[in-house]
């Protein structure tokens, strides 16, 4: 599912994002937002995410290098319990920003002056 918050595109995933679901992330994004959609700021909102595995630590660093050759930036936002642990173990939150909220997620994105600087961010939430 996508929405839009003062034109920026938020996508905001569930469940388990896993080698089989990660492929299907990245053709809804195509289909949703075009093939240039590394061009775009988004912002992925992981509050309902379950699991997360190397594969979409894998798309995320991909993503992100797509992004900021568009001069863009890519956010994610509010993960909780198993997935934030593996992010900030595989230490995802040095290369990608990433908030405690949507609502932080997108004030930061409003008001920055890209490249959007990762904030401190820790296991505890």
């Amino acid at each position: 599912m996508t929405g839009r918050a003062r034109d920026l595109p938020v996508l905001c995933l569930k469940g388990e994002l896993d080698i089989d679901a990660v492929p299907e992330v990245d053709r809804f994004l195509r289909r949703r937002l075009g093939p240039l959609y590394q061009r775009h700021t988004l912002v992925i909102d992981l509050g309902d995410v379950t699991l997360v595995d190397s594969s979409f630590i894998g798309f995320v660093v991909h993503l992100l290098g797509e992004e900021r050759r568009g001069h863009s930036e890519l956010v994610l936002a509010h993960p909780v319990g198993r997935v934030r642990s593996h992010l900030c173990m595989v230490g995802l939150p040095n290369l990608v920003p990433m908030y405690e909220s949507l609502d932080d997620a997108l004030r930061a994105v409003r008001e920055a002056s890209a490249p959007l600087i990762p904030p401190a961010f820790g296991l505890a939430g």
